[in-house]
């Protein structure tokens, strides 16, 4: 859960929010800005100043959100003039203390950086083989025609969009798209729980790996890089000439985004100068750091964008609990299900005495853009998460569509609700993992499934000319980059709201748990009764 609690402790040598009007350094003041002025560039003026004057920001941040999708959505021209100056307005705000203690603002740091890194390489020991796609899912491993066999059965469920099912299948059926020996990705934050990093390595990908400098996440990163057919490229503090094990290249290997991204940018900008690379943002932190570290990674990817002369792809993993772009089918299946008489319906009657807020309509009102176009979205925002999540996720999506507008290819789909262990490791979390499936479509996924499946999807946007990650592709606004390909898990198409389910997810938990043994009584007092 994100936090705006001020950041109060010792600043370390890196990024770091700027000083507001009181002196202190609480991200409230900043984002509130960065929002503001992304609303200004759409011409919302009045939306603009009353971004900066709301009082109850934490709690109510989540109805900007839901007006800047709409006013993004009144032209293409909007949502790039908005995007462009969301993200140059946290570029001037963000300030970064230099290892002397020296303050500058962040993009002169990125500008004026002078050092850089040594490249490691790892060459993988495993022989090419043939790749294929494999999507483990209830202790099976599935391909070929038992993926596209379980991608229709998500699809007509619900859980996850036709394009979706497309693009996977089409991996699943050109074998030779998932040989990846002739790509090279970057994958910022490449020990991600929910980064593509075995599975790129194990088609055979080179992959160079950007990750804190930390030697046990060095040690899992080369030995799985050794385990593999692929290669590996990391940046280095020394020469690796002068490093004669592997548990030397760990302990010097990796950085500090958030202290080393001048150099890191600088670095990225070189290394392998006549490959295409395409960039992965895989990056997370809690609460505010989460805001610095896309920042970061933003600066990073924008570097590189210019400064490299071999194309730059970029890629994201979107959360489904965000504002998106979907296609008019999703939101009309989301209206049928609102419709259909379900015990879902029943569990709603029976909670609206108590709460207005639980089980909220996942039907939003479709928007009209200036020429006529109707769009439709989803409220995915759990407002829990907090400000600083929904603005560092906001940050990738203006990068994406500025991006692609500069002809760059960009993968960014909606990944599915995952089970992760940091997710898991929070009990409310689990609780509602295990209750929210009674909400149809939903499905949680395990870790593995989520990778294989948002891997393939990377795969195809990367190898299908016709994708819409292709700017070839004619989008109506560059928001519908979003609405393709969506493996939301049933959030988009789901009666309720995802941020309205979560209280009574975990009351259905507590049923379905506690159901086995409330028969059992019974059925005890009926045998000692009789």
């Amino acid at each position: 859960m994100s936090s705006n609690k001020k950041t109060s402790k010792p600043l370390r040598p890196g990024i770091i929010w700027p000083k507001t009007k009181k002196g202190d350094r609480s991200s409230t003041e900043t984002l509130k800005k960065i929002w503001s002025a992304s609303f200004a560039a759409m011409g919302e003026d009045k939306t603009a100043k009353a971004v900066l004057d709301e009082s109850k920001w934490r709690f109510k941040y989540n109805d900007y959100v839901k007006k800047h999708v709409a006013a993004s959505l009144s032209t293409p021209d909007a949502a790039l003039k908005a995007a462009k100056a969301g993200l140059q307005e946290a570029r001037d705000l963000f300030e970064f203390l230099d290892q002397d203690g020296n303050t500058t603002s962040f993009a002169d740091a990125v500008k004026n950086s002078s050092g850089s890194f040594e490249t490691g390489f790892v060459k993988g020991s495993k022989p090419k083989g043939t790749p294929e796609l494999e999507v483990p899912y209830k202790g099976k491993t599935l391909r070929g025609k038992e993926i596209e066999e379980q991608l229709k059965k998500w699809r007509d469920y619900g859980t996850i969009e036709p394009s979706a099912a497309d693009g996977i299948a089409a991996v699943a059926r050109n074998k030779q798209w998932a040989d990846l020996s002739d790509m090279y990705f970057v994958m910022l934050g490449a020990g991600s729980a929910m980064g593509p990093y075995p599975l790129l390595l194990a088609l055979g990908a080179n992959v160079i790996a950007v990750d804190l400098n930390r030697k046990p996440i060095w040690d899992r990163l080369l030995r799985i890089a050794r385990d593999s057919p692929g290669n590996l490229y990391f940046p280095l503090a020394k020469s690796q000439a002068s490093l004669n094990t592997d548990d030397d290249l760990a302990a010097n290997a990796g950085c500090d985004l958030l202290a080393d991204a001048p150099r890191v940018a600088k670095w990225l900008t070189q290394v392998l100068p006549d490959k295409a690379l395409t960039v992965g943002s895989y990056v997370y932190l809690d609460g505010e750091a989460h805001v610095r570290l896309v920042l970061a990674c933003d600066a990073i990817t924008s570097e590189m964008i210019q400064k490299r002369k071999a194309p730059v792809s970029l890629a994201f993993l979107c959360t489904p609990t965000d504002c998106h772009v979907i296609p008019a089918a999703a939101w009309a299946a989301a209206r049928a299900q609102q419709n259909a008489v379900c015990g879902a319906r029943v569990v709603k009657a029976l909670v609206a005495p108590f709460s207005s807020k639980a089980l909220a309509s996942n039907v939003a009102p479709p928007v009209s853009s200036e020429d006529g176009e109707t769009f439709t979205y989803v409220d995915g925002i759990v407002v829990e998460q907090g400000p600083n999540y929904a603005t560092a996720k906001r940050m990738q999506h203006w990068r994406a569509i500025l991006a692609r507008d500069a002809g760059c290819i960009v993968s960014s789909n909606i990944a599915p609700s995952t089970s992760t262990v940091s997710v898991t490791s929070n009990r409310l979390f689990a609780w509602a993992y295990n209750g929210v499936t009674f909400f149809k479509p939903m499905e949680i996924f395990a870790p593995e499934t989520s990778h294989a499946v948002m891997t393939a999807l990377l795969i195809n946007d990367l190898r299908d000319k016709k994708s819409v990650a292709n700017p070839n592709t004619k989008l109506r606004n560059p928001l519908e980059l979003f609405a393709s390909g969506g493996f939301h898990g049933g959030v988009w198409r789901t009666a309720y709201t995802f941020g309205s389910v979560g209280t009574v997810s975990v009351l259905i938990h507590f049923v379905k748990v506690g159901a086995p043994y409330v028969i059992a009584l019974l059925l005890l007092l009926f045998v000692y009764k009789f």
